[in-house]
């Protein structure tokens, strides 16, 4: 098979651009590529970011509910907020998110105060199968932290 599945192992579960159905949700605004009038990057491919008007680039999307049979024609579609306004702001943020996406820099493409703090972009930047290591170091961490406050 040459669908889209097989380059995600094949597993056969279904595929959710994380970053569409935020934007759908009214989360955060997907900013893509297509919003550049006249984009310098040309004919290379760029991948699009989210952005939220609380968080900046300070989240991430961690899990999709499908409810299948619930209809309500009362809910009301909230279209998400495009914080990043000009042109020129997201000619940075998708230039910096496609350069280097583990580089928090693109995160920053406007001000909060919601940040991951430095543990969290460690854990997050570390692959899931060395995390374990990771984790016990930092709780290591807490815990020498603690034993020095009982000292005092």
């Amino acid at each position: 098979s040459s669908g889209i599945n097989a380059e995600y192992g094949g597993t056969r579960l279904p595929i959710v651009n994380m970053s569409t159905a935020g934007h759908a949700a009214g989360l955060a605004h997907y900013n893509l590529p297509q919003e550049i009038t006249n984009p310098p990057w040309g004919e290379q491919k760029m991948f699009g970011c989210s952005v939220s008007p609380k968080y900046g680039g300070w989240f991430g999307y961690r899990a999709v509910l499908v409810f299948k049979n619930i209809q309500d024609d009362k809910i009301e579609y909230l279209a998400p907020h495009d914080a990043v306004e000009s042109q020129e702001q997201k000619v940075r943020l998708l230039k910096a998110f496609n350069k280097d996406w583990k580089d928090p820099a693109w995160r920053d493409i406007i001000y909060t105060d919601k940040r991951y703090s430095d543990e969290q972009l460690e854990y997050f930047n570390t692959l899931p199968s060395n995390r374990a290591h990771l984790i016990n170091a930092i709780l290591d961490r807490h815990k020498e932290g603690e034993d020095d406050k009982k000292e005092m």
